[in-house]
């Protein structure tokens, strides 16, 4: 099997697909996995895991077509020429938000359909939530994001029921998100993206440990693998917009929760 992509489809994939006893080659563009998502330590930390069950990682590999064969697929054809044989094929490279109905009645959008605070578009009564929803996220920077999450589209859900029954409140919840890999759980908090410091909590080789992510001496983001209390508390720091200092952060004695 080849995988194409290496964010957190693509290695959940990988993940089942060796433990299932295929033999599962991921192919990244980038120059490591959950580049979008994730902090470098974390990436690197799951690629060690997957080599480590034996799937082959291209990194910094682009991806020119899909070879067929007797109606299936045959290979992966890469930016170099080489070919990568296949039987099957998974593409998780993330998702084009399918929003021309909306565009063609008038409403706002290029990335996404364009909402306000409370999930209206442009076109007065007319909601839109989750995945196609692009709108200035509080733990953003107030940048204009889609967010592709479960929680995200539960969340605005019921922002959007509120909006609709005369009770409106802004969309203002923190992103959470989780993936499960082999018997490796990543929870995370907050969006890590522009960080401009990464604080390691723990030793990975335990495989447990946390990463706690800073912009501007500010928490924003924590990653935590099988660390769940890491993760219920960092969550409290990021909504405090807490700025705790470096060293404490850093000493996995000192539970997140006295940071505060």
């Amino acid at each position: 099997v080849v995988v194409i992509g290496g964010g957190y489809i693509g290695l959940e994939a990988a993940a089942v697909l060796t433990t299932l006893g295929c033999a599962v080659t991921v192919i990244e563009a980038q120059d490591r996995v959950l580049a979008r998502v994730a902090g470098e330590a974390l990436s690197r930390f799951f690629e060690a895991e997957h080599r480590a069950r034996g799937v082959d990682l291209m990194l910094g590999t682009g991806v020119v077509a899909i070879e067929e064969a007797a109606g299936g697929a045959h290979g992966v054809v890469l930016a170099t020429g080489a070919v990568v044989p296949a039987d099957l094929v998974v593409v998780g490279i993330g998702i084009v938000p399918a929003i021309g109905p909306l565009i063609a009645a008038g409403a706002a959008g290029a990335n996404g359909v364009d909402v306000d605070e409370f999930c209206e578009t442009s076109l007065p009564g007319i909601y839109a939530i989750g995945d196609c929803a692009a709108h200035a996220n509080a733990y953003a920077g107030g940048a204009v994001i889609r967010l592709e999450s479960v929680q995200n589209a539960h969340d605005m859900a019921a922002c959007v029921a509120r909006a609709i029954g005369g009770e409106a409140e802004p969309y203002r919840a923190l992103p959470w998100f989780w993936s499960n890999q082999y018997d490796l759980r990543l929870q995370t908090a907050g969006l890590s993206a522009g960080h401009d410091a990464a604080v390691l909590r723990g030793d990975p080789a335990s495989r447990s440990f946390s990463v706690v992510y800073l912009k501007g001496g500010q928490v924003i983001a924590v990653d935590a693998v099988n660390c769940a209390k890491d993760y219920v508390q960092g969550r409290r720091l990021i909504e405090a917009r807490a700025a705790p200092p470096l060293a404490q952060l850093a000493d996995a004695s000192v539970p997140l929760k006295e940071l505060l």
